[in-house]
């Protein structure tokens, strides 16, 4: 029964292929993002912000943070990765499994502008905490005039 999910996910993986082959064309390159249509579980996400930092907090316990690829686009969030199965191969009766497994991919809208040159992830205890701190606020000031000498008038 795997098997034929297995089959239904590549073959949305392929539509999803030949769909951004076809949009590259129609707009123009643009960078790969992970395929969505494989991913088979939607890990738990907190999005906050702080006085100067928007805070991604993603629930990836079990995860191994070398599978976990994260990528910033203006305004989105792309976390991707999979996990292994939580289940022993020396398992002979199954009674209960609810732990989901295999890949995943997360596509998060940020709530504001941020700078990504500056932005950090850590994970500690099955959390991936990605901090991106906000692009500051245009100040005000004013911009003095320049007026070429020649065009000065006498007052």
């Amino acid at each position: 029964m795997s098997q034929d999910w297995d089959e239904l996910f590549r073959q949305m993986d392929e539509w999803t292929r030949a769909m951004d082959r076809f949009m590259n064309h129609i707009v123009g390159a643009r960078p790969p993002v992970p395929s969505f249509a494989l991913a088979r579980w939607r890990p738990a996400v907190n999005v906050y912000e702080t006085r100067d930092a928007i805070v991604v907090v993603a629930e990836l316990a079990g995860v191994d943070p070398d599978a976990v690829t994260v990528r910033f686009e203006p305004g989105r969030l792309f976390i991707w990765g999979r996990r292994r199965e939580a289940l022993s191969e020396e398992a002979q009766t199954i009674h209960r499994m609810e732990i989901q497994s295999g890949p995943f991919a997360l596509d998060i809208p940020l709530p504001g502008e941020v700078d990504p040159e500056g932005a950090e992830a850590d994970y500690a205890n099955g959390f991936l905490e990605v901090r991106l701190p906000k692009r500051a606020a245009p100040s005000r000031r004013s911009i003095t005039i320049r007026i070429p000498p020649e065009e000065r008038r006498s007052a």
